[in-house]
């Protein structure tokens, strides 16, 4: 019996991920391709359908369906990516475009959900009736399990976990608002704090790490300093994770699910920084009864989260 296999794709403000699963969510083959979302909407599609062939190319009777995981609010219903702040996305007719091409069945959903997805059947969270994941990369997503149903919203807002505002004042996010804690605690966000900290005249490691070029600061180089007694790599680190842990706080308080679990590339570089100070601000700010039974945890998948949970979408 032939098997049957799906396309994933995972699209992000940095990379996006394509790859061959199969039905126990096992990934066959893999590429990547970096997003270069600046060069607009055609070059990116482009960059989606090189990296369909790039999987495809020795399995195309074998694929059902491709199943895509877009960051921001998408319309799962209509196929449509309505807003994506970081990729410079609005009214995307996404899955139009790749069934046009490929006429293979396609469905689309927020990266962050697709990720839930695949935590909930595969990952940390499996066995779990109520979860929430959170992905903390470029920017910071989310997809909440309820009931073992994916809360969508009613207008497909449902989860946009990094848009809630946590600080007032605090400085201007990718969607527009004002403290939101992707602003606060995302990649780019713990970046530009170190670079400023540095313009300003604080003594870092980083320097020699990155030969005096702000440029090639990266969460990972600022994990990699606080690793080695860097006094301001830790500080700026204990600062996002003082914000992811707010967040969390705040959702555990809201939902009271089982398990909260974060991944994303800063989590994979940066989670040993992070995650103590997380929990640390939970049992701080949580109700009682809804941190009582609160699991917080590291993802299992990955950064193949995403990509396994679009597969599911088919």
């Amino acid at each position: 019996m032939e098997q049957k296999l799906v396309i994933g794709i995972d699209i992000g403000g940095t990379k996006i991920d394509a790859g061959i699963i199969d039905s126990s969510g096992k990934i066959l083959k893999k590429t990547r391709i970096y997003t270069k979302a600046h060069e607009g909407l055609d070059a990116v599609v482009q960059r989606i359908y090189d990296a369909i062939e790039l999987v495809a190319a020795d399995s195309k009777a074998s694929i059902r369906g491709i199943g895509i995981g877009a960051p921001g609010q998408v319309d799962v219903k209509n196929g449509i990516v309505i807003f994506a702040p970081n990729m410079g996305w609005k009214d995307v007719e996404l899955r139009r475009l790749i069934h046009e091409r490929y006429k293979l069945p396609v469905e689309i959903e927020n990266d962050a959900n697709c990720g839930a997805l695949a935590e909930a059947k595969f990952g940390a969270g499996s066995g779990a009736n109520s979860l929430i994941w959170i992905t903390v990369g470029t920017g910071i997503g989310g997809g909440i399990i309820i009931s073992g149903k994916l809360m969508q919203g009613a207008g497909f807002a449902g989860g946009e976990i990094g848009h809630m505002t946590i600080k007032e004042k605090g400085p201007v996010c990718g969607c527009g608002n004002k403290g939101c804690l992707e602003a606060l605690a995302a990649g780019p966000a713990i970046i530009h704090q170190i670079r400023d900290k540095i313009i300003a005249g604080t003594q870092t490691s980083i320097l020699k790490i990155v030969d005096d070029d702000l440029n090639k600061i990266t969460v990972e180089i600022a994990a990699k300093a606080a690793d080695m007694g860097d006094n301001l790599s830790h500080k700026e680190l204990n600062r996002a994770g003082k914000y992811l842990g707010i967040g969390v706080a705040n959702l555990a308080n809201i939902l009271n699910p089982e398990v909260i679990i974060l991944g994303g590339g800063v989590m994979e570089v940066a989670g040993h920084h992070l995650l103590k100070i997380i929990k640390n601000t939970v049992q701080n700010r949580a109700l009682s009864q809804a941190r009582a039974n609160l699991r917080i945890e590291l993802a299992r998948l990955g950064n193949d989260a995403g990509l396994i949970g679009a597969s599911l979408l088919i």
